[in-house]
C-alpha cells in the first residue's frame, strides 16, 4: 500500500510504501547529519525516509529540515518535533521548513495532539503520535483518532534502564486502524521481530548512522521489508474535525491534495 504526501513547499509529491525505513538523524549538529545524508544520495524508493531527529532540530532549528531534503529530494522528511502545546504554529513551521510529516508527542493534553493531526491534514502531511512516556501505546487509540501513524517509542534512557519494547500494542492499534511505527534500540534482529509483529515503519537511527557504511546497512534494511506486505488499517478512520483523514487509497489522497493544493474545496 502506498501513502501520497502533498509536499509542503510545493514541489513534487513523495509516496511512502508500507512497510518502510525511517532513518533518524539523531545528531545534535549538521555537519555530522550531512554526512549521513551524502552516502546515502546513491538510493532511493519508495520505503525510505529521513527523520530530522529531536536533537538535530534544536541543535541546528527547523531549518534543518530544507538541508536534508535538498541534499535528498527524492526521500519524505519526518520532522520529531514532539510538540507538547501551540500545534499550528509548530505544524505551519515544519510545513515552511519543508517537512513531509511531523510527530506530535502522545503524552500533550488531547486538544494539542487533535490539532495537530488536523493541521497536518490540512498541510497536507502524514501525523505521527509518539507513545514515549506512555505505559501503554494502545491508550492513544481515541486521542489520537486520526493520526496517520502511531510510534511505540522505547527511549534511550527506558533502554538503557532495561525496558521492555511494549510490542504487544501492535496488534490493538492496526485493529484501531492505524499505522504502526517501531522506535528505540533498533537493529536487524529486532527489525525482523517488529515486522512479524505487523510493524509498518521501522525507525532506525544508531545502527545506520554509526555505521561505517551507512548506505550499506540501509540496503540490509531494505531488502529485509522487500516483499514484506503491510495490511491496511481495518477501518476508516476521521479526524478530530469529523473530516475524513488522509485514506490510504491512493485516487482518495490524490484527489484530496489536489484540491488542497489548487484552493477548491
Amino acid at each position: 500500500m502506498v501513502f501520497t504526501m502533498g509536499c509542503s513547499d510545493g514541489g513534487v509529491a513523495k509516496a511512502v510504501e508500507f512497510p518502510s525505513l525511517q532513518v533518524a538523524l539523531d545528531f545534535t549538529s549538521w555537519a555530522e547529519a550531512r554526512r549521513v545524508v551524502g552516502s546515502l544520495s546513491s538510493l532511493s524508493g519508495s520505503r525510505l525516509m529521513l527523520e530530522a531527529g529531536t536533537p538535530l532540530i534544536k541543535g541546528e532549528g527547523i531549518y534543518v529540515v530544507r538541508r536534508i531534503s535538498e541534499m535528498a529530494p527524492w526521500a519524505p522528511v519526518v520532522v520529531d518535533l514532539k510538540t507538547m502545546d501551540t500545534a499550528e504554529l509548530e505544524v505551519s513551521m515544519a510545513a515552511e521548513a519543508g517537512a513531509d510529516a511531523a510527530v506530535v508527542s502522545g503524552v500533550a493534553p488531547i486538544e494539542t495532539v487533535r490539532s495537530f493531526i488536523e493541521e497536518c491534514r490540512r498541510k497536507g502531511m502524514m501525523s505521527f503520535v509518539d507513545s514515549i512516556g506512555l505505559e501503554d501505546p494502545a491508550a492513544l487509540v481515541k486521542k489520537a483518532e486520526g493520526a496517520d501513524v502511531i510510534v511505540i517509542h522505547r527511549g534511550i534512557d527506558e533502554e538503557s534502564a532495561g525496558r521492555g519494547r511494549r510490542w504487544s500494542a501492535i496488534k490493538a492499534l492496526k485493529d484501531a486502524g492505524f499505522r504502526v511505527a517501531v522506535a528505540g534500540g533498533m537493529d536487524l534482529e529486532a527489525a525482523s521481530s517488529a515486522l512479524e509483529a505487523g510493524a509498518d515503519v521501522l525507525v532506525v537511527g544508531r545502527d545506520i548512522t554509526r555505521s561505517a557504511d551507512p548506505a550499506g546497512r540501509v540496503s540490509e534494511y531494505l531488502k529485509l521489508i522487500s516483499g514484506r506486505g503491510s495490511p491496511r488499517p481495518r477501518r476508516r478512520r476521521t479526524s478530530p474535525a469529523g473530516t475524513p483523514a488522509l485514506s490510504w487509497t491512493p485516487t482518495h489522497l490524490s484527489q484530496t491534495l489536489s484540491h488542497q493544493s489548487s484552493g477548491r474545496p
